[in-house]
This record gives structure tokens, C-alpha cells and sequence, in this order.
């Protein structure tokens, strides 16, 4: 079977995610990378063993060899990327969010590709093994009618006042925690309730630190640290997610849903467990197969992490095998879904109203 050839354009989660997770695959080779200079690009490919470092992006998708693109540069930089990449007939992984313009997302969708190509976003969530299990417990009515989802996400990260700017702090670069999180839990939700539509958003958005230092010179931070947002969609389901970068105690993941037949839990001490009607009261751990034993032991982060089990998966289809679990990945037509409701979050923060999509009504009191 053919040995799939990557490139990587980014050195940021382009090495931290995407060449760790591809390393530990059988059958690919890691063969070229561009950075945002070529002396950027010479040091991680001296550093990494990457053959090839190229002086661009369209240098590096020029390369007849190349088989899979990944798109890893930061957000602003995604949609000429993608649209160079596309046209020259490369199978790509984009890292999410697509773009955080919903009409550059929407013109994406429209673009040729080449038949037989594959076109992927990042949403590695999907392919973590709590998460589908997950899924398969919403799917077999163990929890009945779900009602309400929540989420929460803490960590330390953001939280030194002290800590010098980067891309992340920058709305047009980075976007926050809006883009680089809250895309992630968009998604999931989409993932578990089948594209769910959506009814109402509300936002809101804080940087916490309202400046940062750059070459010595202060600048305001527009993007944000914390992100808060309701959303209602239909079927009478509520998710509620927080999530802030700039806490003092520890990271934290934890999702709690609740239907009217049982409650889910889930976190990163306990893990998985459930609560059902004819067991009220007594917790009952739901054991998930095919956990990595350092994610277990939370010495990997499940969301960098969770690209390990994605990674082969992509590599095996690109080898022309039929791989089922490949039916669940983030398409760019589902990257709108995500946009749209990033978009609704951040304009509820600006205005203090809610975004209204449609309407569900009900006579409760």
C-alpha cells in the first residue's frame, strides 16, 4: 500500500499536534514543512528531521509528492491556504476554525476539488473515545430526552498579567478562547446531536487581561480569555458552556447532561460515569476501551492528544481502505454550522442582546 507523504504549513500546532500524532503512524512519512520565514522553516525541519522546508506555503503544496496538507498556520491565514491547496488537487486537514469569516467558510464550500481528494477539519474531539462513547449513550436512550448539556473548561494559561503578546491575543489572528475553544465544544455538540438546528445564542466575551506588552510597547488585547455562551437549540435542548484561560488553580474539562431518564458526568479524575432513574443516587462508571494509558493517567491532554486516534484513521483512508469511523468527521459544509453560531456568540457580547435564528414555542408557565 502507498506511503502517504505530508506537508505541514504551520510550527506551531503544525509540530506540537500534527507531526507528533502523524510520527506514530504506520505508512506515513512527514515530509516537508513551511513556517512563516524561511529561517522559521530550516530550524524546525533541521530540528524535527523534516526533509524538506520550504519557504511557503505554495512552495510546500507545489510538491508533486505531497499527498496530505495540513493546514495549521493561524486563523487568518486558513482561507488562502485552503483555497491554494485545493487548487492544486491536495487531500488537506484544516485546523479549526476553518476561517473565522463565515463568507470566506461559505466560499470554501464551494470551490472545486479535484474527485477522489479529501477535505478535513480538525475536530479531533470526535474521535476521542469518551467522546464517542458519548454519543453512543445519547443514541441509546440511556439518558432519555436530553434537555441540558454543560461544559466547562478551566486553565492557566492566559492567567500571568505579565505573559507577552502572541497571535492568540490578536481577534483577527487567534480570536480567544472564542475560536480556539468554543469551536471545539460548537462541534461537539453538533457531533452528538446530529446538526441539531439552533434556535438562540447568547454570548458573552472578556479578555481579563486588558493588555499585554510587545517589543515593549503596551497594546490592547481584543481577544478573549473567557468565553460564556447559552445556547438553546430545538427539541427543547439547552447547553450552557464556560470557559476561561486565565484561572489560578488547575486545569479542569468537565460535561454534565441530563435527560429525563439519567444524568452523564464526566471528568478528567473520574472520568465517565451515569446516573439512571432506577438507580438514583448511585454512580455507575461506564468503562471506554481504547483509552491511550497517558490520557488515562492525564499526562496527555485529551484535546491535543485525541489527534492520535485520528491521525491513522486518515492515513488508512488515504491508502484507499474503507474506514467507517471516517464517516463522522468535520466537513468544511459543517464548518458554517460552527461559524454561524461563533459569530452569534461574539456579536450577543457586543450588543447584550441574543441572537435569534428561530423561534420554538411552548405554553410552560
Amino acid at each position: 500500500m502507498k506511503n502517504i507523504n505530508i506537508g505541514i504549513i504551520g510550527t506551531g500546532v503544525g509540530i506540537r499536534t500534527h507531526l507528533k500524532g502523524f510520527r506514530g503512524v504506520n505508512g506515513c512519512n512527514v515530509l516537508a514543512i513551511a513556517g512563516s520565514s524561511s529561517e522559521r522553516s530550516n530550524f524546525f525541519a533541521e530540528r524535527n528531521d523534516i526533509p524538506i522546508a520550504c519557504a511557503n506555503y505554495k512552495e510546500l503544496c507545489d510538491i508533486p509528492e505531497i499527498d496530505l496538507v495540513c493546514v495549521c498556520p493561524p486563523n487568518k491565514f486558513h482561507y488562502d491556504v485552503m483555497k491554494y491547496a485545493i487548487s492544486k488537487g491536495k487531500n488537506i486537514i484544516c485546523e479549526k476554525p476553518v476561517s473565522h469569516i463565515t463568507s470566506e467558510v461559505e466560499q470554501l464550500t464551494h470551490l472545486e476539488k479535484n474527485e477522489g481528494t479529501f477535505i478535513y477539519v480538525d475536530h479531533q474531539l470526535r474521535f476521542n473515545p469518551y467522546m464517542r462513547k458519548i454519543k453512543e449513550l445519547i443514541h441509546s436512550g440511556a439518558l432519555g430526552h436530553i434537555y441540558l448539556v454543560r461544559i466547562n473548561q478551566l486553565g492557566i494559561g492566559f492567567s500571568d498579567a505579565n505573559l507577552p503578546w502572541s497571535w492568540s491575543f490578536d481577534a483577527q489572528e487567534g480570536g480567544g478562547v472564542r475560536l480556539a475553544m468554543a469551536s471545539h465544544f460548537n462541534d461537539l455538540i453538533q457531533y452528538w446531536f446530529d446538526n441539531r438546528k439552533v434556535l438562540s445564542v447568547s454570548g458573552n466575551l472578556n479578555p481579563i487581561f486588558k493588555k499585554r506588552v510587545i517589543n515593549g510597547e503596551i497594546r490592547k488585547v481584543n481577544a478573549s480569555t473567557l468565553c460564556n455562551a447559552q445556547i438553546q437549540f430545538e427539541n427543547e435542548l439547552s447547553v450552557m458552556y464556560s470557559i476561561n484561560a486565565g484561572g489560578f488553580s488547575s486545569f479542569k474539562f468537565e460535561i454534565d447532561m441530563a435527560g429525563d431518564k439519567g444524568e452523564l458526568h464526566f471528568d478528567l479524575t473520574n472520568k465517565l460515569a451515569i446516573y439512571t432513574e432506577n438507580k438514583k443516587g448511585i454512580v455507575q462508571p461506564i468503562d471506554v476501551e481504547g483509552v491511550f494509558d497517558d490520557e488515562r493517567a492525564n499526562k496527555a491532554s485529551l484535546f491535543s492528544g485525541s489527534f492520535r486516534y485520528f491521525a491513522p484513521l486518515v492515513i488508512k483512508q488515504l491508502q484507499g481502505y474503507n474506514v467507517p469511523e471516517m464517516n463522522d468527521v468535520a466537513t468544511i459544509e459543517q464548518a458554517k454550522y460552527n461559524c454561524n453560531i461563533l459569530d452569534a456568540i461574539k456579536q450577543s457580547s457586543n450588543s447584550g442582546i441574543p441572537v435569534v435564528f428561530s423561534c420554538e414555542e411552548n405554553n410552560y408557565a
